[in-house]
């Protein structure tokens, strides 16, 4: 390997839930809108199985249908030291409909940058989730 290549290293499971879990809170969602792919940004909690966002009803976000099959993304890069790192989690989103866990997360440390009401909870489930780092970080 010559001094300008840089590894680039395969994440396993425990190492891309930390990533996701404690080191970005801004991710992409991937969905299909009216037959297109449409990516947009957004704020979010994130466990061992599942990854939650706050939206509101008749927004882009809003429309993600239930039971639809969506990509999560996240990273982090370093541009001057040609390091980074990328997780991308596959799974099917689902409305929180529960008012008991509705209620918990409207306690909880996550809220919609841009609305408060009415809230609509998706839940994104981790069916499966890969990553991958360049770089010594």
């Amino acid at each position: 390997m010559t001094s300008s290549q840089r590894p680039l290293h395969d994440l396993n499971r425990k190492e891309c839930l930390e990533l996701l879990q404690y080191h970005s809170f801004v991710g992409r969602l991937g969905f299909v809108l009216d037959g297109r792919p449409m990516v947009l940004p957004v704020n979010y909690l994130a466990d061992e199985d599942a990854v939650v966002f706050c939206t509101a009803e008749g927004t882009a976000l809003g429309a993600v249908a239930e039971g639809h099959q969506v990509v999560f993304e996240v990273d982090e890069s370093h541009p001057l030291e040609r390091s980074g790192w990328s997780v991308v989690v596959r799974g099917t989103a689902r409305v929180v409909t529960d008012p008991g866990e509705v209620e918990a997360l409207r306690r909880g440390p996550l809220h919609s940058w841009v609305t408060r009401a009415p809230e609509r909870w998706v839940r994104i489930t981790i069916e499966e989730v890969t990553g991958r780092r360049l770089g010594q970080r």
